[in-house]
């Protein structure tokens, strides 16, 4: 009988960050031990205090009976095509959610959703499949968002606002009460929308100005 264990597929920024994620879930007793990583471009955590071995590459890897995946990357078109590679082989995805988390019982979640520190869905919310909630990330009551989104950290989904599919919130946004975002937006760090966004669109905040150093 194989035992279960978890593989991040992704070697860049977000897979460190989910290693360590994953081992306080683990510890927790909420999720298997992390077994690995699975990276295209090699065994990018070579030489940095990791344990956690490279299992070669997303492309040629073929899933093991108890392996379990998570989606460590940070986009969602990234995300769609590491998956996209691994399920028709059979891969099989798991969530996680971190012992900090605020999940409650009456949010919906689809598969391989990630939820990391501190980062919370309030009552009757839907997560899609593939979602990911940074650091702090949160949705309130009655939101809904799509599968393959990817909300960064400080990021305040409030009540009843619709997310689609594919969408990429930068950090610190702020999505307003029955706010609908279509499918593939952009969402910009620290914007704040009340009104509806296209699909495909962009949202950003006017950019900083460069002052005179002081001294010129």
């Amino acid at each position: 009988m194989s035992r279960e264990r978890v593989i991040l597929v992704g070697g860049g920024g977000f897979c460190r960050e989910l290693y360590f994620c994953a081992s306080e879930t683990h510890a927790a007793g909420r999720l298997a031990p992390l077994g690995g990583y699975l990276d295209d471009t090699g065994d990018t955590l070579a030489g940095l205090d990791y344990d956690l071995p490279w299992l070669g590459s997303i492309s040629d890897y073929v899933p093991a009976r108890g392996d379990r995946f998570l989606l460590a990357v940070g986009t969602p078109k990234a995300k769609r095509a590491v998956h996209g590679k691994l399920a028709p082989r059979g891969g099989v995805f798991t969530e996680l959610i971190h012992p900090s988390a605020r999940v409650v019982r009456t949010a919906q979640l689809g598969e391989g959703v990630i939820f990391c520190p501190n980062s919370a869905a309030g009552p009757d919310t839907v997560i899609e499949r593939f979602v990911t909630f940074n650091t702090v990330g949160g949705a309130g009551h009655d939101a809904r968002i799509g599968e393959f989104t990817v909300i960064s950290s400080l990021v305040d989904i409030t009540g009843h606002a619709s997310i689609g599919r594919d969408v990429m919130i930068g950090s610190g946004a702020t999505i307003l009460p029955r706010v609908s975002v279509g499918d593939g937006a952009t969402i910009g760090a620290r914007a704040v929308v009340y009104r509806t966004v296209a699909p495909g669109a962009s949202v950003f905040v006017l950019p900083p100005k460069t002052l005179r150093a002081r001294g010129d």
